[in-house]
C-alpha cells in the first residue's frame, strides 16, 4: 500500500514539473537585471543575442559562457556587434567556398620504356 501511494506521489510530481499549462508562456531564462557600462573585448565575444522588452540590451556571450548584458546604444556596444557580425561572415563565406576541382598534375616529366 505504502508502495503505491509512492508511486502515485512520484507521478504526480513528475506530472507538475513537466507539463505546461495551456496558454501559458514559459519565461525567458536571460533576464537583465543591470547593464554592463564598461567594454569588453571583442576578442572573448562569442556571439549575441538581441533582448526586446521593459529593459533592452544586447546579450554578449562570451568564449567562457558567460552573459553579459549591454546597452544596445553603446557605442562601443555597436562596435562590437560589428566585428562579431564581421566575424560570422568570414567564417561563413570560408565554410561555404567550395573547391573547384581536382588539381591537375604540373609533372611534365616523360618516362621513356624501350
Amino acid at each position: 500500500m505504502r508502495l503505491l501511494i509512492l508511486a502515485f506521489l512520484t507521478i504526480c510530481w513528475l506530472s507538475v514539473y513537466n507539463v505546461e499549462g495551456v496558454g501559458s508562456e514559459v519565461p525567458d531564462k536571460t533576464i537583465c537585471v543591470s547593464l554592463h557600462t564598461r567594454p569588453l573585448p571583442v576578442h572573448r565575444i562569442k556571439s549575441y543575442t538581441i533582448k526586446e522588452g521593459s529593459m533592452k540590451a544586447v546579450i554578449f556571450i562570451t568564449k567562457r559562457g558567460l552573459k553579459i548584458c549591454a546597452d544596445p546604444e553603446a557605442n562601443w556596444v555597436r562596435a562590437a556587434v560589428k566585428s562579431v557580425n564581421k566575424k560570422s561572415s568570414t567564417r561563413r563565406d570560408m565554410v561555404q567556398t567550395k573547391p573547384t576541382g581536382t588539381q591537375q598534375s604540373t609533372n611534365t616529366d616523360v618516362t621513356l620504356t624501350g
